[in-house]
């Protein structure tokens, strides 16, 4: 079977770690909206300098551009026996403009708010591999990452920055789960890593 997920949750909901874990366990690729932004950018592409430009600038990349990104990178061979899609799309716009694809499953993990907020409050983020790791295992900001790159705290992840964050999520990203209300299976994300993959390859 050919699975085309959208993998949805709240900030915090671990989509990121199961995104890696599911794509491992089907064999297909996973990838987020910033990952392939930095890769259009790094790639040296016509696109990926309009990007650069534009985000050089503060500004953001339209949701009509972005969707061309996801076209374009949904037409390599490793996306032919299906892909994972974490965390877009985000907002109805985003969700008219991704009309060039049909997923087979929108997968979504619940958590309730003070989990989302516990958890990022203690998030770190690998400046060289973009890992995400937490306080709660022992790492410091500074530490070094597998990669040899340094854990940091980012600025979003902030108390204030993360409620609002999550006050998008509801308004903007829930009306889209609803418009994918068909396909749409929920998730409990509460528990170990490994308890929630299990749950999710019983949901599939």
């Amino acid at each position: 079977m050919t699975y085309k997920i959208l993998l949805m949750g709240p900030q915090g909901s671990g989509k990121g770690t199961q995104a890696e874990k599911l794509a491992a366990h089907l064999g297909v690729p996973a990838f987020g909206m910033g990952q392939l932004l930095r890769d259009e950018i790094a790639s040296g592409s016509e696109l990926g300098e309009k990007f650069d430009v534009i985000l050089k600038r503060g500004d953001l990349v339209s949701d009509r551009d972005a969707a061309e990104m996801l076209k374009r990178r949904l037409l390599k061979p490793d996306t032919q026996n299906g892909y994972i899609l974490d965390g877009y799309p985000r907002n109805l716009s985003q969700y008219a403009a991704f009309d060039f694809d049909t997923p087979t499953h929108v997968l979504v993990i619940d958590v309730p708010r003070d989990e989302s907020l516990k958890r990022l409050g203690g998030r770190l983020t690998c400046r060289a591999c973009n890992k995400v790791g937490s306080m709660d295992d022992g790492i410091k900001p500074g530490d070094r990452c597998a990669c040899g790159g340094e854990w940091y705290q980012r600025t979003d992840d902030t108390p204030a920055a993360i409620a609002r964050r999550l006050e998008i999520y509801e308004n903007d990203t829930q009306p889209v789960i609803q418009k994918y209300e068909a396909l749409v299976v929920h998730v409990d994300g509460v528990g170990s890593v490994e308890e929630v993959a299990e749950r999710i390859k019983a949901v599939l």
